[in-house]
């Protein structure tokens, strides 16, 4: 059988044999949504838990409406329109209008790419900034229950109306994207990431779980501590497109994703597979492995122990993180970097004791655009020409016999072994 991959902003074809092919998991997904506009409008306008924005927003107000980075699927552009005119029926000035792209520890956008994601439009009628964790001004908000300082960006703090954008789907250890990860890390100092992200180490913080874990928890007492007026998070199919909108209370708005998200993405296979493929959903996911990870770690509960995980991922961007990078260089073993990061947290090489962790009790073959040299010696995967290279490989280590179970939407899909079968 022939299955396209999501490779980039293309795919690439794989080959399997009908024989050893149990599965290809795909989400159940909403394919033929309404127009994006209808979608959105119609939740601008029936807002959960609150007043219409041109209703709660007034004249002399200062707005900050908190964004995506270049490192999101959110379609930024297509969401930013409808809410600037709801703030103008509410006559607040363009001025006092100041969008902050909330991009919490990744690099900050040039100026090209803060005008790629919020649109040309808008980057040249409004105030467009973005977040810096180490050198930014922060605000201390507030202590969280776990007695962590909240320390906010001052420009987000000081508006008098907050609003967040963004779409929600599963993160591997806050359980899922969405609202407060705006704030936490969106637009938080270093020093609060660090210790938020100490907890990752606790077995509730794992991709659809919100329920005890303490990443989540913490994160949900930030956006409240900041302050959020309205919300506005959409859910997207494979294809980029919206399926789903909600406005208004974020508690709400995130709660009607969260269930939006397990309807499409949760899959619940009954038994593990020898070799699974699986990519990472293309463009912008698989921009480096950084991102692209993701998609290992998803299908690591279905793929049996000593079994093989391909991942494909173009990777165009590298590694993505020279702290990831300069980590797997220097430790062999997860527990090296957990001790590590326990003492004190570094962002970054939290991803190193992920990947080390994946590769105690499995074989990763990679295809990518990445150099052979650094995937096999810095990374430690096997490096693949191709796909046709990459299933041959894992023959030879799983037997001709192998089971596999292909995913193409690697990223966004969250699997789960059924359990009492």
């Amino acid at each position: 059988m022939q299955i396209q991959l999501p490779y980039g902003k293309g795919t690439l074809p794989l080959e399997v044999p009908d024989k050893n092919l149990q599965k290809v998991i795909l989400p159940k997904e909403i394919i033929q949504p309404d127009r994006p506009e209808v979608i959105i409008r119609n939740a601008l306008f029936n807002p959960m838990g609150t007043d219409r924005l041109s209703q709660i927003a007034t004249e002399y107000d200062k707005v900050a409406i908190l964004v995506d980075d270049y490192t999101r699927p959110c379609p930024t552009r297509t969401l930013l329109p409808p809410v600037l005119e709801e703030l103008q029926r509410a006559n607040v000035r363009d001025s006092n209008i100041i969008i902050i792209i909330a991009n919490g520890t990744h690099k900050p956008p040039t100026d090209e790419l803060k005008r790629e994601i919020v649109g040309d439009k808008v980057f040249r009628n409004y105030r467009v900034i973005s977040n810096d964790y180490v050198n930014g001004e922060f605000y201390t908000v507030g202590k969280s229950r776990f007695g962590n300082e909240i320390e906010v960006l001052r420009e987000y703090v000081e508006a008098d109306i907050k609003i967040i954008l963004g779409d929600i789907e599963y993160h591997y250890f806050a359980g899922y994207g969405g609202t407060r990860k705006s704030i936490l890390p969106g637009i938080s100092s270093s020093r609060t990431v660090h210790n938020n992200h100490k907890m990752m180490f606790d077995k509730n913080a794992k991709a659809g779980v919100l329920k005890e874990n303490p990443v989540h928890q913490e994160m949900n007492e930030a956006m409240h501590l900041a302050g959020c007026d309205f919300a506005l998070n959409v859910v997207l199919n494979s294809r980029q497109r919206i399926v789903g909108a909600w406005a208004g209370n974020p508690d709400l708005v995130l709660d009607a994703g969260v269930k939006l998200v397990d309807e499409m993405y949760k899959i619940v296979v009954d038994q593990k597979a020898d070799i699974v493929v699986s990519a990472a959903s293309g463009h912008p996911h698989d921009l480096d492995l950084y991102q692209a990870y993701k998609a290992l770690h998803t299908v690591l509960p279905v793929t049996n122990e000593n079994g093989v995980i391909i991942l494909v991922a173009e990777c165009k961007k590298g590694h993505g993180n020279e702290i990831y990078y300069e980590w797997m260089k220097k430790y062999k073993t997860a527990k090296e970097v957990e001790d590590k990061l326990k003492q004190s947290f570094v962002m970054g090489a939290h991803k190193a004791y992920y990947h080390l962790k994946a590769i105690e009790n499995h074989e990763i073959i990679f295809v990518s655009s990445m150099d052979k040299t650094e995937v096999e010696e810095t990374f430690r995967f096997k490096h693949a020409k191709d796909l046709d290279d990459a299933l041959k490989k894992a023959f030879d280590i799983a037997g001709k016999d192998a089971t596999i179970f292909t995913v193409p939407q690697g990223t966004t899909t969250l699997l789960k072994l059924r359990l009492n079968k």
